[in-house]
């Protein structure tokens, strides 16, 4: 799963996502908890962050931080390349 963005965010609780709108990232952050529905996320608290709600319905996509960063990077410029096309 790592490199692409999950459709099933249930399976995201625990890990370490990149929260991306509009071709843009918007937070990293670990995910605390996951809808029953599996509709909406919430990412735990991280210094000046607060525990944040991000919804599918608002445009949010979640997409799993590979442990190499390397490899991070490139799902990254990946997501990117198919939001933008």
């Amino acid at each position: 799963m790592d490199g692409l963005c999950a459709e099933d965010w249930n399976l995201l609780a625990g890990r370490q996502v990149q929260i991306w709108k509009d071709g843009r990232i918007v937070r990293t952050g670990r995910v605390n908890t996951v809808t029953k529905a599996a509709n909406a996320l919430w990412l735990e608290s991280h210094g000046a962050h607060l525990r944040t709600l991000f919804e599918k319905a608002e445009g949010y996509t979640a997409c799993p931080v590979a442990e190499n960063p390397e490899a991070g990077q490139a799902a990254a410029a990946r997501h990117l390349d198919t939001v933008n096309s």
